[in-house]
């Protein structure tokens, strides 16, 4: 139970990072400094990007998190059955249906948000500009948020909807897998090398994406519990590669060895560590399970899917607001930054409640109906 407690609690706090990493390219982008036009505000965001502390808004190691956790998880739901095929089977049905109702109604949300409210963006990065500023119809959103964005990964109503494509292929994927590993273990191993290396066709980082769900069911099958001082030092090293950006001076000997790949390849190496310390170490796991991580687990889908819109909504009126007033910019930052994550917690907390348990009542209902059938 303290393992998959604490599998939540991963996910929580990932999300959290993925909604740090959206607010810092907002107000901060040098942090990131993805750019090369991108200037530092001050002292202190220069040393952060600069430093091996910038795991704590790094939204993309986040994601690998996600991938790995995700393969450790549907491998636990489906292996542990007495009847693997039939879970296979129900879980594939369920999978699209899970992934794509709140998806959508957090596009049509995005477009009614984007196209009957008018809110100055001005002084904000360009970043959140061009999101503030674009214009999608319905039609749009609701394309994208059933079928673009799992499909092909187009996400221009709800811009993290791009990893919607990875874990629905990559659920595919993992489903394929444990049927091998039911029926025929040595097609198994072929296939969890070869698969993933077809994935190379579209992207690098959609085939790290495939491997990381790999990685997440061998994590299950083959991975043994270690000690606390070893557990330590892998959180710590997945801590430090989730910092990694291709600038940083606190990955310059990295980027000598990978080139322009230091972002991509630390970042999901990184969600390999996090993943394999916590959940492999009884002492770690603990740490994790605590209540509030855990309600912020439950709540993570929600804010991964809301948060865009609510910086929009919320965030970028109440940092105008605290300009105007005269506050300093950081002070203005911190200020709307605060009010914004409190808005989001509470839409995400009713999100969850009615559309996420939704989209679970109707997975449920069409699995148990098709394997009726």
């Amino acid at each position: 139970m303290a393992k998959l407690n604490a599998a939540e609690s991963i996910r929580g706090l990932a999300c959290l990072a993925v909604v740090f990493s959206h607010l810092s390219l907002s107000f901060y982008p040098y942090l990131h400094h993805f750019s090369p036009d991108d200037r530092a505000h001050g002292s202190w965001d220069y040393f952060i990007h600069h430093s091996p502390f910038a795991f704590w808004y790094s939204g993309t190691a986040a994601v690998f998190v996600f991938f790995v956790l995700s393969g450790f998880v549907l491998s636990y739901a489906i292996l542990r059955h007495q009847n693997v095929p039939k879970k296979v089977a129900e879980m594939a049905i369920k999978r699209y249906p899970r992934l794509a109702i709140p998806a959508f109604f957090s596009c049509i949300l995005a477009w009614l948000a984007l196209s009957y409210t008018h809110i100055n963006s001005d002084l904000v990065n360009g970043w959140l500009q061009a999101y503030a500023t674009q214009e999608i119809s319905l039609q749009q959103a609701a394309y994208e948020g059933s079928i673009g964005a799992f499909l092909f990964a187009e996400s221009g109503s709800n811009w993290v909807l791009w990893t919607m494509q990875i874990e629905l292929f990559g659920s595919i994927l993992l489903f394929i897998l444990l049927l091998l590993y039911h029926y025929k273990k040595p097609l198994f191993y072929i296939a969890s090398v070869v698969l993933p290396l077809c994935a190379l066709w579209k992207a690098e980082r959609f085939f790290l994406g495939m491997s990381s769900f790999v990685i997440g069911c061998y994590m299950y099958l083959y991975g043994r519990q270690i000690k606390p001082v070893l557990a330590w030092g892998m959180f710590l090293a997945g801590l430090y590669f989730a910092g990694a950006h291709n600038s940083s001076h606190a990955y310059h000997w990295l980027y000598k060895i990978l080139g322009w790949r230091t972002y991509d390849y630390s970042n999901f190496f990184s969600g390999i560590l996090i993943v394999y310390s916590i959940l492999l170490c009884q002492q770690l796991s603990d740490v994790f399970d605590k209540k509030p991580l855990i309600y912020l687990g439950k709540l993570s889908f929600s804010i991964y899917l809301l948060h865009m819109m609510m910086i929009y909504l919320i965030c970028i009126p109440a940092f105008n607001w605290f300009m105007a007033l005269g506050f300093n910019y950081d002070l203005a930052v911190l200020c709307s930054v605060l009010i914004c994550l409190s808005s989001v917690l509470l839409i995400s907390d009713l999100y969850s409640r009615y559309v996420d348990t939704l989209s679970i009542t109707v997975s449920n209902a069409l699995a148990k109906w098709a394997m009726k059938s």
